[in-house]
């Protein structure tokens, strides 16, 4: 079975993709080699520190700015608010970062890391340098200038949009997939079904 699994981070020798057809096997691949990059994380560090991926992301963001509000990490880091909300309640509740208020502006709160928080940045601050070094020795420095120019291409593309642009979504295949769930009956209807089928 393994053997049949088309491997969809390699465009096929065969059929070799060109064009905007590359587009869609370009993406999967990224999206492999971010979920390689993890994987020494998830492995060594995840259970050992109590940690998602995403808890790490905001605290090795944090711990290096000193502080900053929810919505400046999820600009920096590049995730969707709601998961650096979650990772920030995680992390509050096991001591590793504190909340204050914005002196200027009372609905802002204030992120920063605490003594325990940054205590376990530096532990892990070895770890990164060692995977980026792994990873990016493999570079010429002309490689590494290029590539972190596409990276830095790429988000600004992603960043100059909202996550409800019609530019993200295939707005036709929304349209065909609403049409293909069934109503939901009037609430009188539902209730009236139910007894009828239980009785």
């Amino acid at each position: 079975m393994a053997g049949r699994l088309r491997d969809l981070s390699r465009p096929q020798a065969a059929e070799p993709a060109q064009g905007r057809e590359a587009h869609p096997v370009l993406l999967y691949r990224l999206l492999k080699l971010s979920n390689l990059i993890g994987r020494p994380f998830f492995t060594h560090f995840a259970d050992r520190y109590d940690l998602t991926m995403n808890d790490l992301r905001v605290l090795m963001t944090l711990a290096p700015m000193g502080e900053a509000a929810a919505h400046e990490l999820a600009q920096v880091t590049g995730m969707h608010p709601m998961n650096v909300s979650r990772a920030v309640a995680r992390l509050r509740r096991q001591g590793r970062i504190a909340e204050r208020s914005d002196p200027v502006n009372r609905r802002r709160k204030i992120l920063r890391p605490t003594a325990q928080g940054l205590q376990l940045h530096e532990k892990l601050a070895p770890h990164v340098k060692v995977i980026s070094g792994f990873l990016f020795d493999s570079l010429s420095p002309l490689e590494a200038e290029f590539l972190s120019k596409l990276i830095d291409t790429l988000s600004r593309r992603l960043e100059s949009v909202d996550l409800n642009s019609p530019l993200l979504i295939d707005a036709g295949a929304l349209a065909l997939e609403a049409e293909a769930i069934p109503a939901a009956p009037p609430l009188g209807q539902a209730a009236a079904g139910a007894a009828k089928r239980a009785g």
